[in-house]
């Protein structure tokens, strides 16, 4: 029989206090409305600095983003970049044989781009695609302006396998970026 004021510890089964929050015999704590309660801590303390943590870490990548590449996308202006005129030359140089894609690129867009990606495909006599690469224009492009562009591809096909090629705009960034 359990005296009055008392009660048994349901981890260690000893007798203790009715008001004890911590078990004095087995150290396990008795009830979560404690605010020393380790899992009370956690829930109180951590979670909050959680999610402050990933709030400011999405704003941060969401601002950084923003700085790199800001609106408008180059999506939102599909085929406002146009290839006037193209040609594709063959150079050996220190790092080996490259093929360099050179010509006219013309702004059709209200918006100055810069950073241009330009898809390069290569293909044989038989118009079976052979070869293809990305290539980087390191260029800013004003509206309805023109500007001409280098692209270096490295080939991966015998030489006489390339007999003609189509070069296209793929993607470019505002040239508002910080970056």
């Amino acid at each position: 029989m359990i005296e009055p004021g008392k009660r048994m510890c349901p981890f260690c089964a000893e007798i203790i206090k009715v008001e004890a929050k911590l078990c004095p015999h087995c150290r396990q704590w008795l009830t979560l409305k404690s605010f020393r309660h380790p899992l009370v801590m956690v829930l109180t303390h951590l979670l909050p600095l959680l999610g402050v943590w990933v709030g400011f870490t999405v704003a941060m990548f969401s601002f950084l983003d923003r700085l790199q590449n800001p609106k408008p996308y180059y999506s939102e202006f599909p085929n406002s970049l146009r290839i006037l005129e193209s040609r594709m030359n063959w150079a050996q140089t220190s790092d080996g044989l490259r093929i360099f894609m050179a010509g006219v690129l013309t702004n059709t867009s209200p918006v100055a781009w810069k950073d241009a990606e330009f898809d390069c495909r290569f293909f044989d006599a038989n118009a079976v695609m052979v070869d293809a690469g990305t290539g980087h224009g390191f260029t800013t492009i004003l509206p309805c302006d023109d500007v001409a562009f280098r692209v270096s591809i490295v080939p991966t096909a015998p030489t006489n396998d390339y007999s003609s090629f189509k070069i296209s705009v793929g993607n470019a960034r505002n040239a508002k970026s910080w970056f």
